[in-house]
């Protein structure tokens, strides 16, 4: 079953930072077409050409070591563009199934920032809800030195194909903040990327409108998306055998990327394969629960709508699900410590 096939991926690679090995397949067959020195590529590296033709993952020191190794033999230092240019769900293997087999984009992003999250590489995707859509951030979780850059651009440029794909059209009203000062190529980005892109930043992320998130993907499969939420639900009950406290961090991560209202203890347990007691029951051996950490989502979204918007106290309670206003007044004191007026105001007069 397909969801066994992504488990026994996970599981094989969890041990050490491995990556696939068609990025560097990329590199190779860039070097064959502009008749540069192939074999001097796996200089420095356990790896030689056979072995990257046939192996499902490499390390992620070896692919750097190539990377490094194309950047010093060609001079090219958009290698990165390159690289991502060529992306595609299906380089992603397991990951690229679940979330092509999404019901909506959101739910896609989801799915990537899940796995991502239970097989730590050596970047992760983490997703979080706006005012206005969703922020995809690319965090880097190991020094990838002076090849950074080019693992940025490819991620960048396999989300855009993503969004591509499932909105059917250029990704022209979403923005891209990169994670580095401008390069001295950036004039070639427009080539690759269909919306504008900005440099600085402290890690590089993608900026969705929320009209991108909602509607139905044409390329959802009710069974292939079944299979890789069994497949992430085992993984979770394996790592909380392991007392990671999988499940309040993929809950806070999961809420923090859904629009509002919130779904409910019912919902999320479905979506894990568990009844709302053996939920509870694993929350509660991390020390929180289901209310504890949804409370903690509606305060962030709270200082947002306080924070960004002028919209009226009884306005983002009636948003935030409170049917009194006065009880989302007192909900936010106990946050806080004063009125959401209050809070309001000194925010202000600090910007």
């Amino acid at each position: 079953a397909q969801a066994g096939v992504i488990y026994r991926h996970i599981r094989k690679n969890r041990r050490m930072i491995t990556i696939s090995p068609i990025y560097a397949r990329y590199v190779v067959r860039d070097f064959q077409r502009r008749k540069l020195p192939v074999a001097a590529l796996f200089e420095g590296t356990a790896l030689d050409r056979p072995q990257l033709e046939t192996r499902d993952t490499i390390s992620i020191e070896d692919f750097n070591r190539l990377l490094e190794n194309a950047l010093n033999l060609s001079g090219d230092d958009s290698l990165g563009l390159m690289i991502g240019s060529n992306t595609s769900l299906m380089t992603l293997g397991p990951v690229g199934v679940a979330a092509a087999s999404a019901p909506t984009l959101r739910a896609g992003l989801q799915a990537i920032e899940s796995f991502s999250r239970i097989h730590a590489g050596q970047t992760r995707v983490e997703v979080s809800s706006t005012l206005q859509g969703m922020s995809v951030l690319i965090c880097v979780i190991t020094d990838l030195g002076q090849v950074g850059r080019f693992h940025a651009e490819s991620s960048a440029l396999w989300l855009q194909h993503y969004v591509d794909m499932v909105t059917g059209c250029p990704m022209t009203e979403a923005e891209i903040r990169m994670g580095f000062e401008q390069p001295d190529y950036a004039g070639d980005y427009g080539m690759h990327f269909h919306c504008p892109v900005s440099f600085g930043w402290q890690h590089t992320s993608l900026e969705l409108p929320r009209h991108y998130l909602v509607d139905p993907s044409p390329y959802y499969s009710g069974e292939l998306w079944q299979q890789s939420q069994l497949t992430l639900a085992e993984r979770l009950r394996e790592l909380n055998s392991q007392q990671s406290r999988s499940y309040s961090r993929h809950l806070r991560s999961l809420l923090r990327s859904c629009e509002l209202p919130l779904p409910n203890l019912a919902e999320i347990a479905s979506q894990l394969h568990l009844s709302t007691r053996s939920l509870n029951r694993r929350l509660q051996l991390e020390d929180t629960g289901y209310r504890q950490i949804r409370n903690e989502m509606l305060f962030e979204w709270t200082r947002r709508y306080l924070i960004e918007t002028s919209d009226s106290i009884e306005s983002i309670a009636t948003r935030l699900g409170y049917e009194d206003a006065s009880n989302f007044r007192r909900a936010f004191k106990a946050w806080e410590g004063c009125s959401p007026g209050s809070f309001r105001e000194r925010q202000r007069r600090a910007q």
